[in-house]
């Protein structure tokens, strides 16, 4: 009460306005509000003796908000000279040393790398595999190499072998521009693996160097030049380099890298999809339109009403891996057959049958067969008249999600509230799925 009642005099609201910051903390808020509906109630029970007894211990209430407001200020421009000493240590370290920018795709790297050597965190292909074909985060136990054991994990890489299918092994090393490299060469059409490969040859000589491809981690990193020498050697870089650093990138290995980086990445995903009854190269109807969506942005209610109109599809061998294969090749082009279809979309006229498929072989080179038209048709379309609006399919097909560094950034603008709902409606509607 005594401190209460004080807070009625000038001097306090002095004080408190000419101290109080734009960062003050939300207790001091509360403490204030208290204090208000206290103090009207110790006015009313206080005889004004005692009313002018607490009076005299006004400046202990100054001292002790002064106090406060000086400690908070003191915390606050502590943690701003921290923060900048923690910057200034960073730039003062061997140039020798390679620093990662900081990011998303950083961080998930760094999660699901299982070997570590010399303050280095490497995937390896089954890493890749998985990080590919998982949506949810997690974090793996990091194993630390020796000197002997990173070197002879190098020297067991092959290079007599134009295939690189040696880059999935346990047994490969991934680093993080690799890593990069690697996803952003994944989800490009087939058609501008020409352009992909000179914007890597600098001086358009019809080769790629290691001095040209290591100049692209300049944009990733803190302290890289470009520098090959800066890098630990990896398993791509010895397949398209050579143990010697002396091999050069062809149009022909690069177009070679990208056939078995992509077979390599469908295969992991149609087997993550198949069930303990399926034939070789064989998944269900539903398994395939999981593997489809889940590149997709459509809602969970969506995906879930798709999957249960599929479910009149008993038979657990229906789409093939190569049914498979063409349908993920169309995804990657979905630009250009959203372009292709839009006429019908401004004539409001639907797609039929033979449009889509003429329509599928022009952006893709794929030819679609009778079966898996049927299948698409029946699933996507919402009138069940045989033929396709343009919302049924490019709506939900024209945005996919490629990456799950973009969902986590999503998920860190919600509210805990926000992100404990969304788990549940999706965990929900999962287990109708």
């Amino acid at each position: 009460r005594e401190a209460v009642v004080s807070t009625q005099s000038t001097g306090h609201y002095y004080i408190t306005n000419n101290l109080r910051s734009p960062h003050e903390t939300r207790t001091m808020k509360a403490s204030r509000a208290l204090a208000g509906k206290i103090s009207q109630a110790a006015k009313r029970g206080l005889s004004s003796a005692a009313y002018a007894q607490v009076l005299k211990r006004r400046p202990l209430l100054r001292t002790a908000i002064f106090t406060g407001t000086f400690g908070t200020a003191s915390f606050y421009l502590s943690r701003q000279y921290q923060a900048r000493c923690k910057d200034g240590d960073e730039e003062d370290q061997d140039s020798d040393t390679i620093t990662y920018k900081s990011s998303k795709i950083r961080e998930n790297f760094s999660a699901r790398a299982s070997l570590e050597y010399n303050g280095e965190y490497f995937m390896t292909g089954r890493d890749f595999l998985e990080s590919w074909i998982t949506d949810e985060y997690y974090e793996k136990e990091k194993i630390e190499l020796y000197t002997d054991e990173y070197e002879t994990l190098i020297r067991s890489v092959r290079t007599e072998n134009p295939s690189f299918n040696f880059l999935f092994t346990a047994t490969a090393l991934i680093s993080y521009p690799d890593y990069i490299f690697l996803r952003s060469i994944l989800q490009r059409p087939d058609d501008l693996s020409v352009k992909s490969f000179k914007m890597l040859d600098l001086d358009l000589n019809g080769f790629i160097s290691l001095d040209e491809y290591y100049a692209l981690c300049k944009m990733f990193t803190k302290n890289d030049e470009g520098d090959p020498k800066k890098h630990l050697k990896t398993t791509l870089r010895v397949l398209l380099f050579d143990h010697t650093d002396e091999g050069k990138i062809t149009l022909q290995n690069f177009e070679q890298l990208l056939k078995d980086v992509q077979h390599n990445c469908l295969k992991a995903e149609f087997n993550k999809f198949r069930q303990k009854g399926n034939a070789k190269d064989m998944i269900s109807v539903q398994g395939f339109l999981r593997a489809v969506l889940r590149r997709t942005k459509a809602s969970p209610y969506k995906k879930v009403k798709l999957l249960t109109k599929s479910e009149i599809y008993t038979d657990l061998d229906a789409i093939s891996f190569d049914q498979f294969r063409a349908m993920i090749t169309l995804l990657n082009n979905f630009s250009d057959f959203e372009v292709a279809v839009r006429m019908y979309q401004i004539a409001k006229k639907p797609l039929a049958k033979i449009d889509f498929k003429r329509a599928v072989h022009i952006c893709s080179g794929e030819m679609f067969d009778d079966n898996l038209l049927e299948i698409l048709f029946y699933v996507f379309d919402e009138v069940g008249d045989g033929y396709l609006e343009y919302t049924d399919f490019v709506q939900i097909m024209k945005e996919p999600e490629t990456s799950f560094a973009a969902k986590v950034v999503q998920d860190e603008q919600m509210t805990l509230g926000q992100y404990f709902r969304k788990c549940v409606r999706t965990e929900m509607l999962r287990s109708y799925a």
